[in-house]
């Protein structure tokens, strides 16, 4: 009877044993279930707010493209972009809050002739109201173009003023206007006329830049200058 004892008392342990080991798995393969559950939530939560993200993203572009488009074909004269400082940005210009960067502390001056009229090239480009300042930037109307830029062996050229100004700029146009068989755009340094692209024309110190779009006959009107009359301390 001892033996049946001890015999009955092993399979009860090992009854219990494995009943403890089935919850056991049956506890893991829970917390699997839970975890994947988690983690598919998550996911979703978190792919659908990428997505939200993306939508707004890509709905404010949208709107600024829109709205861009339209003050290009308002003008010319052409207005300002609506955030000149984040175009900065965009384009790698250093901002800073008052920038006087004098490493590189030149002048330039732009004239832009289109259609057989001189055009207005406007002031703060590259500058917002809190002051915030681009190191390629205008102060006024005049079509100077101030670089103060803290790198000294940085260049500045043409494209990016009009990139600046958001203005479509290139050999087959400007903004609106493109070239045919009877409108050209031409580009002059200095009043004689170059063949390089926009890219190419570095701001140098005192350069006078003229960009002539229009017919023929339109640009008889033109006189191209080839000096600007630069204020004292300019």
């Amino acid at each position: 009877m001892a033996t049946k004892s001890k015999a009955g008392g092993g399979d009860a342990r090992e009854r219990v044993a494995k009943m403890r080991a089935a919850e056991k798995r049956a506890e893991r393969v829970r917390w699997i279930i839970t975890f994947a559950v988690v983690i598919v939530v998550v996911g979703a939560l978190g792919g659908g707010a990428f997505w939200a993200i993306n939508r707004d993203k890509a709905a404010q572009e949208e709107k600024h493209n829109k709205a861009n488009q339209a003050r290009v074909e308002a003008g010319p004269p052409w207005a300002l972009p609506d955030d000149p400082i984040k175009r900065a940005e965009e384009l790698g210009l250093d901002v800073k809050l008052g920038m006087e960067g004098d490493a590189k502390h030149i002048h330039a001056h732009l004239s832009l002739f289109v259609n057989g009229e001189q055009q207005q090239v406007p002031a703060n480009l590259g500058i917002d109201a809190a002051g915030n300042i681009a190191e390629l930037h205008t102060h006024d109307t005049r079509g100077v173009l101030h670089v103060e830029s803290y790198s000294p062996d940085k260049v500045f050229n043409l494209q990016q003023v009009f990139d600046l100004w958001e203005i479509p700029l290139s050999k087959t146009g400007i903004g609106q206007f493109k070239t045919d068989a009877t409108h050209t755009l031409k580009l002059y340094v200095d009043g004689k006329e170059v063949q390089d692209a926009a890219q190419d024309i570095t701001l140098e110190s005192h350069r006078e830049i003229a960009v002539v779009y229009g017919t023929a006959e339109q640009n008889k009107n033109v006189t191209v200058p080839a000096t600007f009359a630069f204020e004292d301390g300019e």
